[in-house]
């Protein structure tokens, strides 16, 4: 092993890591690499894209020195939402074997002190973003991803979310390391001088599953916080975004085996049969499991995956009330932006939106249900022309079904269609599923129709709801919570008394809070180091990227005492 390598990398990496720290004791945002894209030479992102075509229609290898990745079983069956199969392979490896060789990587990988694996840890962060216009097109073509949102979702962002669990587990394990000594007397015997230690130790195999919407941003926080802890990780990727899993393992793997740190401490379980997937959580060395994606499976595993931590983020809806608003131009512009972007397939972005009979308030008097109507819809016209070509707003949606069940919404007895979806051709990716954004008015007296819209309804649509009163509301809202599952509440008001009254609710779903965004950040947003994602109650989430059990889950305390 060479430790002295490691140690020019904690001292390289140290002020990173150290304002890291400094970050998540504080909670003030941190970001350690630009998200403007404004900061990067254009040529960067040709070079990614020029990388990204290389890969086409490879058998793609993780492991550290192997050039020829055809050895074994392989499957693969990537294809890029903007209509084009990526023709990759993956090696395909039963799940025990891995667990095996993890087992053994770990024996030497926890007796590196913690700082020092944050250090490896740090060196492979700074590489993934060195890639970071590889991942930002990889981002298009696994999830759907414009390039701006490949660039932050894939790239970015989730290198930030990577530091931030570095600097949690960095933190907490100092915390359960102390050593004392101190006398006992028991009875009437002679004082006794006993030494204590307590040191943490990394809780065990962590199996890791990873969406295909946000896969690099949802993977790792559980990657990156288990590998700090000392535990060793098998990641196992969304089938249509299995690349920019790939890359990352194949990164870490890359920086273990440059200081001869073994580099299994991390592997990718691919397979072509999905019940391998449910036999890997049911697996007997597995003790954490990480899950991001649909409300099925990640009920099954909390089901039957009882021998582990299960820590589940999956299917939800955000809702917004618009009561009252200082700035009504404002407001319009960020719906706007969050029904449009990304074809609001992030279970961030604003689906719901409640309005009462009275209208919205805004100074000097108020604006009618109809006209807050009619006004949205000809904001998101507008936002829609501001962007050539639409993918760059859009992305392409992910699922091939989505398009159909948005007309079924849209053909509802309780659906007022205030703005219809249509496929638009995009002349780059003629093949490319890209659908422009659906408003729909839920007429009231239809109670059948809270079926509809309760429920995450992948894709852009977006249901405009009547209520009598704030009262309505509110209840509607804390049974969805409960129910069906919330991750972010949107709230427009002026009156101090409606933002408690949400506020109560919010805390009771457990869902994030976002009251009077009229700029240019937007409800669907999260920042990395401050912002949490995720309630830790309800149907969907029972754990809080950002929120300490998250980090501790990965840690087991462990005492010695001696008899001095």
């Amino acid at each position: 092993m060479n430790l002295r390598k490691l140690k020019d990398w904690r001292e390289r990496h140290g002020p990173m890591l150290a304002a890291a720290s400094a970050a998540v004791r504080t909670r003030q945002p941190y970001s350690p690499f630009s998200d403007d894209l404004g900061d990067y030479d254009p040529k960067l992102i040709e070079q990614g894209e020029k990388k990204f075509t290389s890969l086409l229609g490879t058998a793609f290898n993780i492991e550290p020195g192997v050039v020829d990745g055809t050895g074994g079983r392989r499957a693969g069956a990537e294809r890029s939402p903007y209509g084009f199969d990526l023709g990759i392979s993956y090696r395909v490896e039963p799940f025990a074997a891995l667990a095996e060789r993890g087992d053994e990587a770990m024996r030497k990988w926890q007796q590196l002190e913690v700082g020092l694996r944050c250090a490896l840890l740090c060196e492979v962060i700074t590489r993934l973003h060195a890639d970071t216009f590889l991942f930002a097109h990889v981002g298009m073509h696994t999830s759907g991803h414009g390039l701006f949102m490949g660039f932050h979702a894939n790239a970015i962002h989730a290198q930030a979310r990577a530091l931030e669990s570095l600097a949690n587990v960095l933190e907490v394990s100092r915390e359960l390391t102390c050593q004392l000594e101190n006398d006992l007397v028991v009875g009437q015997g002679a004082a006794q001088r006993l030494r204590r230690e307590f040191r943490p130790q990394p809780a065990g195999l962590s199996l890791v599953f990873a969406g295909q919407v946000v896969p690099t941003w949802g993977a790792y926080p559980g990657l990156f916080a288990s590998l700090a802890a000392g535990c060793p990780v098998v990641l196992v990727a969304h089938a249509n975004a299995v690349l920019p899993i790939a890359l990352t393992v194949k990164a870490i793997k890359a920086v273990c085996a440059q200081v001869g740190v073994p580099h299994d401490i991390v592997n990718l379980l691919h397979a072509d049969n999905l019940a391998d997937y449910r036999q890997a959580a049911q697996h007997s060395a597995v003790r954490l499991i990480d899950y991001m994606g649909g409300a099925e499976f990640g009920r099954w595993l909390r089901q039957h995956a009882w021998h582990a931590r299960v820590m589940t983020q999956q299917s939800a809806q955000t809702s917004v009330l618009v009561h009252s608003t200082a700035d009504y131009d404002g407001m319009l512009e960020n719906l706007a932006f969050g029904l449009c972007s990304y074809s609001a397939q992030l279970c961030t972005s604003p689906q719901n939106l409640y309005v009462l009979g009275e209208g919205i308030g805004v100074p000097g008097g108020r604006v009618a249900v109809e006209q807050f109507q009619h006004d949205l819809v000809a904001r998101v016209e507008q936002l829609l022309q501001r962007f050539n070509p639409p993918r760059e707003l859009l992305g392409a949606v992910l699922d091939p079904g989505c398009e159909a069940e948005i007309r079924a919404c849209e053909g509802a007895h309780f659906a007022k269609v205030l703005r219809r979806t249509e496929p638009l051709v995009d002349a780059d990716y003629p093949q490319a599923r890209i659908l422009s954004p659906s408003l729909i008015e839920v007429r009231p007296g239809f109670a059948s129709a809270v079926g509809h819209y309760a429920r995450e309804v992948r894709g852009p649509v977006s249901f405009v709801i009547h209520k009598p009163g704030l009262r309505e509301v509110l209840s509607e809202l804390r049974d969805i919570g409960q129910h069906q599952g919330v991750l972010g509440l949107g709230l427009y008001t002026t009156d101090a008394g409606v933002e408690h009254a949400m506020a109560q609710v919010a805390g009771q779903v457990g869902a994030l809070l976002s009251t009077n965004f009229c700029k240019n950040f937007f409800i669907s947003q999260c920042a990395v180091f401050t912002d949490i994602h995720g309630g830790a109650i309800g149907p969907a989430a029972d754990v809080t990227y950002g929120g300490p059990a998250f980090y501790h889950a990965r840690l087991r305390m462990t005492e010695q005492r001696k008899a001095l």
